[in-house]
């Protein structure tokens, strides 16, 4: 068997087989099987992983809060600094570019240093540099600090649906995955909200806000330092059985009807690995983890990691497609949504709506709605049918079981966009463009929750380096269309520029229907080319 070393697994491989665990944690099957080392985060109690989680997703709430709030406060910077419309824009542009192409940077140092050294590392330039900007008192020192946070604020875009693929099974990662993805797209609305009372009514507006982004960073960063362990873990290769079993052609054949049937795991050309294991495990044995293991540890080198093949790895995965799938949904269903943010200022401002300032930010009260009904349906509801299907098909594990989980809320956020091209255009009530905008900010974390859920199980290996992509290339996307969304839409209107939204949204989650039937061939045979061993 070409993916098999002497009777071990190719970890590097594995992206291109089913799986079949004999390993059971309360009837689930566990993928990845947790080793006997002690080191193993697998190993954790689970109130720590769930604590570590939550303190390194933060980062994300954190990082988008100080860089979405301004968005309020762009006629007043405007004003103060004698700058027209598009050179203050460039405080969120920049920002939000700069977020992307960081991305670049840390992931490899965390491969190489450690996760837990970047993103404390990064929360204190963070800190740093939101409290140079609320200090700032020349425009080009402004922008300056907000290049230098949107830099510092990538650090945790990649690098927490990594910790997610290094602390959790794969049944746990949809669930997970909503953490990071909720408070990633929340703190996008939660920021314009709050910004938006300050501006209004608070003495030092917009730098006030700034000041209390700083004081939330400060926070996350003492607990960063408190509740993060080290998480990267190199896991020792399992042992298999090489020899074909009886019933898995059967579990197959009636998991996905009969043999002619299209998608079953045999059409695919997968190999069916069994892993061997002394007994079935029922339970976890938790290790205990010394709080002052945490606090007086910082870098853990890898002397094995080459930090130039890390900084270049990340791009060989555009030969991967699921990457570019995800990519494509998280960057559309994005621009989706900034695009709305940016606009509204100008829209409801203006007769007929006459919003103030905190009108303008109590819309994101819509947003938070949807992201908070995609947070379930696209995390818990997604993992309870991916589990569903491992059990029905006798413990097969391919990652395209994941992708059925996207049908439910498929619609939502496609249908949101015709609302908003609609009551925008039309000057509807100030409710259904309410309605809209949180339908399109549902598809902002649904899709890309199961999206990046998907890769992750894909390629649980390299979860950081697919993740560092998908980010620099989705940020990308949303960026060109953020960078243009007031001038296009006052060019074009918001019917057509949301139209064409709607088409590149049911045009990207259309793409899940081959990867359901293909992906998986697709996945053996770049596997097969070991395209990520080349650096």
């Amino acid at each position: 068997m070409a993916h098999l070393r002497q009777g071990n697994i190719d970890h590097s491989a594995v992206a291109g087989v089913v799986l079949h665990v004999s390993a059971k944690h309360h009837g689930i099957y566990l993928w990845p099987l947790p080793s006997n080392d002690p080191h193993d985060p697998l190993l954790w109690p689970r109130w720590l992983k769930v604590l570590a989680l939550c303190t390194t997703a933060f980062f994300n709430f954190t990082s988008n809060f100080a860089a979405a709030g301004p968005s309020v406060a762009t006629t007043l910077i405007q004003a103060q600094f004698m700058k027209s419309a598009s050179e203050v824009n460039g405080l969120l542009t920049f920002n939000f570019l700069l977020l992307g192409l960081g991305n670049m940077i840390w992931v490899p140092m965390s491969v190489k240093f450690g996760k837990r050294a970047v993103l404390i590392t990064s929360m204190a330039m963070l800190f740093s540099a939101l409290c140079w900007g609320a200090s700032a008192t020349t425009f080009n020192s402004l922008l300056a600090a907000r290049c230098v946070s949107g830099f510092a604020s990538a650090a945790g875009e990649s690098i927490v649906p990594g910790i997610v693929s290094d602390l959790f099974f794969i049944h746990e990662h949809g669930a997970m995955m909503s953490i990071y993805t909720i408070l990633i797209s929340g703190s996008s609305a939660v920021g314009p909200l709050i910004a938006s009372y300050m501006v209004q009514y608070s003495v030092g507006t917009w730098r006030d806000f700034m000041w209390l982004s700083a004081a939330l960073a400060g926070f996350n960063l003492i607990l960063l330092i408190l509740f993060y362990p080290e998480s990267n873990f190199r896991r020792p290769q399992l042992p298999t059985e090489c020899e074909p079993q009886p019933d898995e052609s059967q579990t197959a054949t009636n998991a996905h009807g009969n043999e002619n049937d299209k998608g079953k795991p045999s059409e695919y050309g997968i190999e069916h690995l069994s892993v061997a294991e002394p007994n079935d495990i029922q339970h976890v044995n938790h290790i205990k983890v010394p709080w002052h293991s945490i606090w007086f540890s910082f870098i853990k080198v890898d002397d094995s990691v080459n930090l130039l093949k890390a900084f270049l790895r990340p791009f060989i995965f555009l030969a991967y497609p699921p990457v570019v799938w995800a990519i494509f949904v998280y960057g559309i269903s994005l621009g989706s949504q900034v695009i709305v943010i940016f606009a509204f200022p100008s829209l409801l401002l203006a007769p007929p709506y006459l919003f103030s300032p905190s009108g303008v930010g109590l819309m994101q009260i819509a947003a938070l709605i949807g992201f908070a009904i995609a947070c379930y349906v696209g995390g818990y509801v997604s993992d309870v049918i991916t589990t569903k299907l491992i059990r029905r098909e006798g413990g097969v594990i391919y990652p395209e079981q994941r992708l059925l989980s996207i049908i439910p809320g498929a619609l939502i956020a496609p249908i949101g966009c015709i609302i908003v091209a609609c009551a925008c255009s039309q000057q509807l009530n100030w409710a259904v463009i309410a309605v809209g905008f949180g339908m399109v900010s549902f598809g902002t974390v649904y899709a890309p929750n199961i999206a990046l859920t998907y890769v992750i199980d894909c390629y649980p290996e390299h979860a950081s380096q697919c993740l560092v992509l998908i980010n620099v290339f989705k940020n990308l996307v949303a960026f060109t269309f953020l960078y243009v969304a007031v001038d296009w839409i006052a060019a074009s209107g918001w019917m057509q520029v949301y139209m064409i939204m709607f088409m590149l949204a049911i045009l990207t989650l259309a793409a899940a229907i081959p990867l359901w039937f293909y992906g998986a061939r697709c996945r053996r045979f770049t596997s097969g080319l070991q395209v990520h061993k080349w650096f």
